[in-house]
């Protein structure tokens, strides 16, 4: 495999407020959808960018955005202590869950009919964070809430690819714990945790039996999933890769994403303008020679978001400059910019300060 280049095709602002920052990306059946801290969510036409709709205030801080099970609509959640389901064509919420101590959310997940949020810390070092599990058949109360794992605010939650029952969460105090979710028991529940020695950032299952972790600070591992009875050396990454900016020439990792049997990291870099798609090998080593850089990205802004959309064999990105963007492999004619008038507002607008490593 050869590097390749990515073609920029469209951009748009989604008509959103001077000094908007873009979190993160979802694609239900027929349309993407976006949140931005004017606390909206928005739907738009994945073809060409153009706004659809939106929800002016989906919720009081929002945080986090997933797709559902079944692809026919969206869940968001927010530091208003609140996760909400809608549907895609929906104006307003259906089922809402809240955190019984009312913390904010900053971390969410979804399978079937369940969900699992991780919150925020308010009392750094207190330990006053959960990672909950819902079931939106009767969303009353959590199914399970581990209130004792972690000691700080729990960054990112997952579900095991088929074992429904193990969720992953990673926290800010550089534990990724994989839980029992059968279990209300806490100490029995978690059947082990991976000390990344970083404040996590991201962390996720690559496969059955592996998964990732990325710090803060730019570290990547990959573990082995063990059982409760394996001894401590279970707790070792497989692989390594420590820092790994300065061996993929980045600045900042945007995610991993698993692509069975290997997958790919998303590397940004502000010096240079650049978004590179860099694969993993099932070995678990960088394949330097099929990279495909999407050259100016966002310009020296952060890309927060990276969507793979199989439907249109296009890619989305998302950035602190307001803007979503539209991508192909290969050279086309590009389509005409959705809201070229926002495009133009972003470029004079005054510098603002950033904080990379908030995971929302």
């Amino acid at each position: 495999m050869a590097p390749t280049t990515a073609k920029l095709l469209a951009s748009s602002g989604l008509s959103l407020p001077t000094d908007t920052y873009i979190y993160s990306l979802a694609r239900t059946a027929s349309l993407c959808a976006a949140i931005s801290s004017d606390d909206s969510l928005r739907y738009f036409d994945p073809t060409n960018l153009s706004l659809v709709h939106k929800v002016s205030n989906a919720h009081r801080g929002i945080t986090c955005l997933k797709t559902t099970s079944d692809g026919k609509g969206l869940i968001t959640a927010g530091r208003d202590g609140t996760v909400r389901c809608w549907d895609e064509r929906a104006k307003s919420a259906g089922v809402q869950m809240t955190d019984p101590r009312g913390a904010g959310i900053s971390a969410l997940a979804c399978r079937d009919t369940f969900i699992a949020a991780g919150t925020e810390s308010t009392k750094e070092g207190l330990g006053d964070v959960s990672v909950l599990l819902w079931d939106t058949r009767n969303a009353s109360q959590p199914l399970q809430a581990y209130t004792e794992s972690h000691t700080d605010t729990v960054t990112q939650v997952a579900f095991h690819p088929t074992q429904q029952q193990t969720l992953l969460s990673g926290s800010t105090d550089g534990l990724v714990s994989l839980f029992d979710t059968t279990i209300s028991d806490e100490d029995d529940a978690l059947v082990q945790v991976l000390n990344h020695c970083g404040a996590i950032h991201c962390a996720g299952f690559l496969n059955a039996e592996e998964v990732y972790a990325v710090s803060t600070d730019e570290q990547l591992s990959v573990y082995t999933l063990g059982k409760p009875t394996d001894s401590d050396e279970a707790t070792l990454p497989v692989t390594a890769f420590g820092d790994v900016r300065e061996q993929l020439k980045s600045s900042y990792v945007i995610d991993v994403f698993p692509n069975s049997p290997s997958a790919y990291i998303a590397t940004g870099d502000t010096a240079s303008s650049r978004l590179t798609l860099v694969p993993l090998n099932p070995s678990w080593s960088f394949d330097m020679s099929g990279t495909m850089d999407f050259p100016g990205a966002h310009g020296d802004e952060i890309v927060r978001d990276f969507l793979i959309d199989n439907h249109n064999q296009r890619v989305i990105t998302c950035g602190e400059d307001g803007q979503v963007r539209l991508w192909a492999q290969e050279a086309q004619a590009p389509v005409a910019e959705a809201d070229a008038m926002d495009v133009d507002r972003k470029k004079k607008r005054k510098d603002k300060k950033k904080d990379r490593f908030k995971p929302y």
